[in-house]
């Protein structure tokens, strides 16, 4: 349902996926599973790696405010609660704290409430949570950087909205956008280091006896490294996203899908929505619209061609844009420019003996008096306008 909205294209079951998810979250009178989602996995235990993204996209799609729509406000409600006490989240409350799933709430919760005073929490967590070697993130707390959790942390932490308040989360970012810039492969979708994640979830149930199962999340390195790249404040790194584009662009497969994490051709969403969730943040951060083209020109600027530009090369649109420049500042500077070239005149004259310099100075005096009066005038009428 994301991926059709997101990209403003008709889809006649969006009613119909807003019920059965109205439908799938949890009611209990117990706070720490009011409100959440459960995977079909999980025996019916609410798990964040439901929760945060279902509750996340919602608001990403402006379905929150439908009548059939699921209720985002408890959904916030828990992921707060099953917050663990030391900031981070694991699948649900007393799991392990990991990044990926401290990551998926602290962005989820950017999108509910920017206010929660858990989002800064989670968010002093992750930074803490570096690997001290990279001072960017792991699978796990202080385990070796990877491409893929790298790149989601840092899109999670430039939508938490912390950067211009915390200076440890600026500092994190600039650290962790300059440890992917040296380390993405831009011609690779995958990241052999992180193709999939997978751990044990126990939890007890009502008669005491321990459950327990695997969650395994599939991990496609490259759409979640363009997302974090287009969000780098300031100093858009236009050749690697272009270059990571191009190979999203030359690896998506006959029928639409890309190929898995573990190279099959497996029919499954997450084929398919990450990279269009990549492709739509491409589009909103960097201002794109459909048929467009976006060309480097060097790591941190590019041109955008659309319409009738599409067909002049891009070297040649520089060239007309130099030369609007420059008109531009002629029109601004023509008396200084005027000035100058009577003077260079005036100095040319006397040096080749045709004038003498007090004749050329004289000869000066007026025109030169003449046009300050002009340039004073005009800027006094600009003043007035």
């Amino acid at each position: 349902m994301s991926s059709f909205l997101i990209h403003n294209r008709p889809f006649e079951h969006e009613q119909q996926c807003l019920r059965f998810l109205q439908k799938r979250q949890i009611r209990s009178d117990d706070p720490l599973l009011d409100g959440g989602w459960a995977v079909n996995t999980s025996a019916g235990q609410p798990v964040t790696e439901a929760t945060a993204l279902v509750a996340r996209l919602l608001v990403c799609t402006g379905t929150v405010f439908m009548t059939d729509s699921p209720d985002a406000r408890r959904a916030r409600a828990w992921l707060v609660n099953n917050q663990n006490s030391d900031g981070g989240w694991g699948s649900f409350r007393g799991q392990e704290s990991r990044v990926w799933l401290t990551a998926m709430a602290v962005r989820a919760l950017g999108e509910l409430d920017r206010r929660s005073p858990a989002i800064a929490e989670g968010a002093k967590w992750l930074v803490t949570a570096r690997d001290p070697a990279s001072h960017a993130w792991g699978e796990r707390p202080r385990h070796a950087a990877t491409v893929t959790h790298t790149s989601y942390v840092l899109t999670a932490l430039v939508d938490s909205g912390l950067t211009a308040t915390d200076r440890a989360v600026a500092d994190a970012l600039t650290d962790g956008f300059a440890w992917l810039a040296s380390h993405l492969n831009p011609a690779r979708v995958h990241d052999d280091h992180a193709r999939l994640e997978s751990y044990n979830v126990t939890r007890m149930d009502a008669n005491g006896a321990v459950i327990m199962w695997e969650n395994t999340i599939w991990h496609h390195g490259l759409p979640f490294a363009v997302s974090a790249l287009v969000r780098q404040a300031g100093s858009v790194q236009f050749d690697l996203v272009v270059t990571s584009l191009r190979t999203l662009i030359t690896t998506q497969m006959d029928d639409g899908r890309w190929p898995s994490v573990d190279s099959s051709a497996a029919f499954s969403v997450w084929t398919v929505w990450p990279f269009l969730d990549a492709l739509a943040d491409v589009k909103a951060y960097l201002a794109l619209h459909s048929g467009q083209i976006l060309t480097p020109l060097s790591a941190q600027a590019a041109i955008i061609q659309g319409g009738l530009d599409l067909n002049v090369a891009p070297q040649r649109l520089l060239s007309v844009v130099r030369w609007r420049t420059r008109k531009q500042w002629l029109r601004r500077h023509w008396a200084t420019v005027t000035i100058g070239l009577l003077l260079a005149g005036g100095a040319v004259l006397v040096a080749t003996g045709l004038f003498e310099a007090q004749e050329v100075g004289f000869g000066l005096v007026v025109p030169i008096i003449l046009l300050g009066i002009q340039v004073a005038m005009t800027g006094r009428n600009s003043a007035k306008q």
